[in-house]
């Protein structure tokens, strides 16, 4: 388990399928919502539909719209890079990766095990007195793999 460091990303135009949720929601196997969000992006084989997707795109699991940090509600949109917003059609959402500085942690496995496993790596992270402060404005998932994601924080 390697420890996280700090990037600097470029902004960039997701477009997908979003929920809205919150981590009480989502402890609770009969109510979690982010299962089934990726179920449906993964059975319409939206990776491959959603027009005008940069070339080489991942999949990315991006986090927004945060009501109260992480005790709150947030939005989650399972999506593709685009590279023009104008050209996704209205059945899509879209989300803007804020450009900034992130901080990266990685996960490799079974990904319904280890996604929640990194998860729980960054929220133990916060709770140290001198790590960074969390923007809580975007926060971003890259499954480059179908057993490896990355994370990425969005700090101050």
């Amino acid at each position: 388990m390697t420890e996280p460091r700090v990037v600097k990303q470029p902004g960039r135009i997701i477009a997908g399928i979003q929920i809205r949720t919150s981590n009480e929601l989502e402890m609770r196997p009969d109510d979690a919502r982010i299962p089934r969000l990726w179920q449906s992006f993964e059975s319409e084989k939206l990776n491959e539909v959603i027009p005008d997707k940069a070339a080489g795109s991942p999949v990315y699991g991006v986090y927004t719209e945060y009501s109260n940090g992480v005790d709150g509600e947030y939005s989650v949109l399972a999506g593709v890079e685009v590279t023009d917003e104008a050209k996704v059609p209205e059945d899509y959402v879209t989300a803007v990766l804020n450009a900034g500085d992130y901080l990266v942690f990685e996960g490799q496995g079974q990904l319904d095990k280890i996604v929640p496993e990194t998860w729980a790596r960054v929220w133990a992270y916060f709770e140290s007195a001198d790590a960074p402060e969390r923007t809580f404005e975007t926060d971003y998932e890259i499954y480059e793999s179908t057993d490896k994601v990355t994370l990425y924080v969005g700090i101050r």
